[in-house]
């Protein structure tokens, strides 16, 4: 599969989870939503483990950054199922949806990555796009 198509799946994919989440929301809180999650994601590891088997080596940097990513994804998951809980899902998503503007930021001050003017255009369209979605 390549990259395009890797990406307009993940879209419709993570498309239908912020639906579905919602719905869940309506019969679930957000610790009963985060268990459930996270065993199919246990489940899909560890297939992924048993039928591809990836050598890991622990002593990474790679491991370490791989292990930080996966408390942050915790967290902001633990954030979104209580704001999905309480909010109304066509502001909620769009809000949680803006993280790549924090990557951005990250990428140019850690990674010295470079801001293209249309880039840097697109950051503060997307904090505009923050403050007009959040009015409710």
């Amino acid at each position: 599969m390549n990259w395009l198509m890797s990406c307009l799946v993940a879209m419709v994919c993570w498309g239908f989870w912020g639906f579905l989440m919602k719905l869940a929301s309506e019969h679930f809180n957000w610790y009963q939503i985060f268990v459930v999650t996270s065993v199919v994601t246990l489940a899909v590891s560890s297939l992924i483990l048993v039928l591809l088997k990836p050598s890991m080596n622990v002593y990474s940097p790679g491991f370490g950054y791989a292990l930080l990513g996966g408390v942050a994804g915790a967290l902001a998951l633990i954030a979104f199922y209580t704001a999905i809980g309480a909010g109304k899902a066509v502001i909620v998503v769009p809000l949680t949806a803006l993280y790549p503007v924090i990557t951005i930021i990250l990428s140019y001050l850690i990674l010295n990555e470079k801001i293209a003017l249309v880039k840097g255009v697109g950051i503060m369209l997307a904090l505009v796009a923050i403050l007009l979605v959040s009015i409710d």
